[in-house]
């Protein structure tokens, strides 16, 4: 595995961390620990992805995939935003899921 999973909590609801390098062969680990995050808590689900260095093509889909299903990118590096055609949020890189007010 090149990446780690650190499950963190905040005031919003299960966080889970991820560092490292997120490939395709590593998207079922990390799609299970969704699925354990997403049931421990109301809230949406929020994605550190500040120590992210590289997500390939599959990686992206899936994040696209959360972030339609409510998730929370939380300091999402400027290139994984770019990549994921998506602006900085107000708060550093923060990118709400799509049920947040956006600013329009």
């Amino acid at each position: 595995m090149t990446f780690r999973i650190t499950r963190l909590d905040d005031a919003q609801g299960p966080v889970l961390k991820v560092d490292g390098w997120l490939q395709a062969e590593g998207l079922p680990d990390l799609e299970r620990e969704i699925g354990r995050a997403w049931v421990a808590g109301p809230a949406g689900l929020g994605l550190d992805l500040g120590g992210l260095r590289q997500a390939d093509d599959a990686s992206l889909w899936l994040l696209r995939r959360l972030l339609l299903g409510g998730a929370r990118l939380i300091d999402c590096p400027p290139y994984l935003a770019l990549r994921l055609s998506l602006a900085a949020g107000p708060q550093g890189h923060e990118v709400p899921g799509p049920a947040a007010d956006r600013g329009a």
